[in-house]
């Protein structure tokens, strides 16, 4: 039986990049160690660790297998995210099949029986019912095809169905950000207007496919960042997924935006903070062409939401303006600096609060932490700090609370 699931599991098409899973590659080296007339001291390794991998990998088996099968990036997740199950290509629906039949094969394997076949101790004793795990989600298995091929249409595949936030990396790609911020709308306080514009923006996005690539710019340290994030945990369940690239990564932002246009299952709201450049910095100008100018079109399901302290984002002098330098079109050079800010067609100004509002987000966070203090006692302490620290702003009050605590 160990050596015709070592063959099968070998058998692998479509599904193939399951193999690469370090508790599936252990379970296939472990196969493969038992059929091939390995010696007693290769059997004892390999099975343990499977077994070492089992426990450091998933919590079941079962449970295990089905997460893989429903985020893999493969030729049937991505035809059915772009078309109907009915104009799938039915040869790529049976190999499919063919390999979900596989995997179902092995997800029910149970480790006591292996042991035995193996003629090693088992690890533990299986339960009266004959397996100590669940069978795993219905969705995986050869019969529910269609409805597999439907979850891919809604979910997409990949990473980008395992992680609604995400970052790039320029040598390591899309990775998945484990604990995303759990900021809300509702804590952020005294920007009700530019809550307004953004999640307007937003939602037509979602809704009808349009909307704009957005800058939010101003003061430091009044929530620019922060309500862009908040825009997660407010709309991630509409399949709205947040891409963070950093500036010094810009010159992957081609790259990355064409990584994203081929999962329309999604939105992607791709999110640059603190977007600035100085003069003599050129990145500006790859960020320029794929919002606007490129050959290829804009990609329907990708917009930029930036943040920055400046509103023209590149350094201008007075010099600029002046026509006693070398440069004869003087006015050009300022043309090319103001034209990336242009490029935004929504930008939200978010001016330093007052010091009512300043003293608002003061008490609002101290209710959320539970801090049982005077009110007249907390405002006065928060002015104090303002005064020698930032100024007012959402960050001086969050950094005062937690001086607090």
């Amino acid at each position: 039986m160990l050596k015709e699931l070592s063959r099968s599991l070998g058998g692998l098409s479509v599904y193939r990049n399951i193999l690469h899973d370090p508790l599936v590659s252990a379970l296939r080296d472990c196969l493969t160690t038992a059929g091939g007339g390995c010696g007693e001291l290769e059997i004892i390794d390999s099975f343990h660790r499977l077994i070492f991998t089992y426990f450091t990998t998933a919590k079941e088996f079962p449970f295990h297998l089905v997460n893989l099968v429903l985020h893999d990036d493969n030729p049937f997740s991505r035809a059915a995210e772009i078309m109907t199950f009915n104009e799938i290509d039915p040869w790529l629906i049976q190999a499919a099949v063919r390999d979900l039949q596989i995997l179902g094969a092995i997800k029910n394997l149970d480790m006591s029986v292996m042991a035995i076949e193996l003629g090693l101790e088992p690890v533990w004793r299986e339960t009266e019912s004959g397996n100590r795990t669940s069978d795993g989600n219905e969705y995986c298995w050869p019969e529910s095809i269609e409805e597999l091929a439907n979850y891919y249409a809604c979910n997409s595949r990949g990473i980008i169905s395992s992680y609604r936030a995400l970052k790039w990396d320029s040598e390591k790609g899309l990775s998945g950000v484990e604990y995303p911020d759990p900021v809300q709308m509702k804590d952020l306080i005294g920007c009700d207007l530019q809550k307004e514009q953004l999640c307007l923006n937003t939602e037509n996005f979602l809704t009808i496919g349009i909307g704009n690539n957005v800058l939010l710019y101003g003061s430091r340290g009044t929530g620019k960042s922060s309500m862009i994030k908040a825009l997660l945990n407010l709309y991630g369940n509409r399949n709205l997924s947040l891409v963070e690239i950093t500036r010094e990564e810009l010159k992957d932002l081609p790259r990355l935006v064409s990584y994203l246009r081929d999962y329309p299952a999604r939105k992607f709201i791709v999110f640059i903070d603190d977007l600035s450049f100085e003069d003599y910095e050129t990145e500006y100008k790859g960020l320029k062409a794929v919002m606007e100018g490129s050959l290829e079109g804009r990609a329907p399901n990708v917009l930029l939401y930036a943040t920055s302290n400046r509103r023209h984002l590149v350094r201008e002098y007075f010099s600029d303006r002046s026509h006693q330098d070398e440069e004869i079109h003087t006015r050009d050079t300022m043309e090319e600096k103001l034209s990336l800010a242009d490029r935004f067609g929504l930008r939200i100004n978010f001016p330093p609060p007052t010091q009512t509002v300043y003293l608002d987000i003061v008490e609002n966070l101290a209710a959320q932490r539970g801090l049982q203090l005077d009110s007249d006692q907390l405002r006065c302490q928060a002015l104090e700090w303002e005064r020698s620290h930032h100024g007012p702003s959402g960050r001086t009050a969050r950094q005062f609370i937690d001086s607090l605590e």
